[in-house]
C-alpha cells in the first residue's frame, strides 16, 4: 500500500512539475515581447517555442514602431551612429570644398600650391570623396537598420583614415626635414624657368637671395629692380602651408577615430534585436 501511495504521489508531483513547466514556457513566450532581455530555458529549446517565441518579439517590435515616435524607439547605439556619420560627413564635405577650391584655382596662391604640391591636394580629394561616400553608406544602415549596409560602412572607413593621416605624415615630413635647405637645392637645381617665374609673380619677388642670384627675368623682374630676394618669402609661405596641412590632418584622427570606434562597436545594436534572431525566422521588417 505505501509503494502504491509513494508511487501515485510522485506521478502526481510529476504531473505538476510538467504542467507547471509548461505554463511558465508559454507564460515566457507571451512575455517575451516586454523583455528584451530574454534568455532562453530548457523549456523554450524546441523549434515550436523558437518560432512561437521569435513572432511574439516581432509582434511588440512591430507595435512599438507603429505607436512609438522615432527618437523613442531608437536605441543609444543608432544615435550614436547617426552622430558619428554626420560627424564624418561634415568634415569630409569641408575637406572636398577646400581641395576643389583649390583645383579649381580660387584659393590663394592655388596655381603654386597645384604645381608644388599637387600630390597633397589630389590625396586629400580623393579622401573626402571617399569619406562622403562611406558616411552616406552608413547613414543609409542607420536609417534602414541594415547590419549587412553597416558592416561595409565599418570597413570602408579604413582607407578613409589611411588617406588622411597620410597627407599629414608627407606634409610633417617635408616641414620638418630640413625644409630651407631643400627649397635652396630645389630652386637652384631642380626648377624650371616656369617654376621660378611662378613663384616670382605669386610671391612678388625676384631671385632667390637677390635679383642677381638665380633669377628668372622677364618684365617684373630684372636685376635692377627694387624687389627682395624670394628666399624668405618662401621659406615662410611653405612653412606655414605645410604646417597647416599637418596640423588639419593629425587634428582629424581623433574624430575619425572616434568614428571607426563607433561603428564597430554599435553597428550590431543598430536596433533592439542583437541575438534575438534564429536561422529561417524573418523579422517583421522583411514580412
Amino acid at each position: 500500500m505505501r509503494n502504491k501511495q509513494g508511487t501515485t504521489s510522485s506521478a502526481r508531483s510529476y504531473d505538476a512539475r510538467d504542467n507547471s513547466s509548461s505554463h511558465r514556457s508559454s507564460a515566457h513566450n507571451l512575455a517575451i515581447g516586454n523583455d528584451p532581455n530574454y534568455n532562453l530555458t530548457q523549456t523554450d529549446s524546441t523549434l515550436e517555442a523558437l518560432a512561437e517565441r521569435w513572432q511574439a518579439y516581432q509582434a511588440w517590435w512591430a507595435k512599438q514602431y507603429r505607436e512609438q515616435p522615432f527618437y523613442r524607439i531608437w536605441t543609444k547605439s543608432k544615435w550614436i551612429l547617426l552622430l558619428s556619420a554626420s560627424l564624418l560627413l561634415a568634415y569630409s564635405g569641408a575637406i572636398f570644398g577646400i581641395t576643389l577650391g583649390y583645383m579649381l584655382g580660387r584659393m590663394e596662391y592655388a596655381v603654386v600650391v597645384m604645381e608644388f604640391h599637387g600630390n597633397l591636394i589630389y590625396i586629400a580629394f580623393f579622401g573626402s570623396i571617399v569619406g562622403i561616400l562611406t558616411a552616406l553608406v552608413g547613414l543609409v544602415g542607420v536609417f534602414r537598420e541594415n547590419r549587412i549596409w553597416l558592416s561595409w560602412y565599418s570597413l570602408m572607413l579604413w582607407p578613409v583614415f589611411a588617406l588622411y593621416v597620410s597627407v599629414g605624415y608627407i606634409a610633417f615630413r617635408r616641414a620638418k626635414n630640413h625644409l630651407r635647405a631643400h627649397l635652396k637645392d630645389e630652386w637652384m637645381h631642380s626648377y624650371s624657368r616656369e617654376q621660378r617665374l611662378l613663384v616670382q609673380r605669386n610671391l612678388k619677388c625676384c631671385g632667390y637671395q637677390d635679383p642677381t642670384w638665380y633669377g628668372e627675368y622677364d618684365l617684373r623682374c630684372f636685376p635692377m629692380i627694387n624687389l627682395p630676394g624670394c628666399q624668405h618669402k618662401y621659406n615662410l609661405y611653405e612653412d606655414r602651408l605645410l604646417s597647416i596641412c599637418w596640423t588639419v590632418s593629425f587634428s582629424l584622427v581623433p574624430f575619425q577615430l572616434f568614428v571607426m570606434v563607433a561603428a564597430l562597436l554599435c553597428s550590431n545594436h543598430v536596433d533592439g534585436m542583437l541575438r534575438s534572431g534564429r536561422p529561417g525566422l524573418k523579422s517583421f521588417k522583411e514580412q
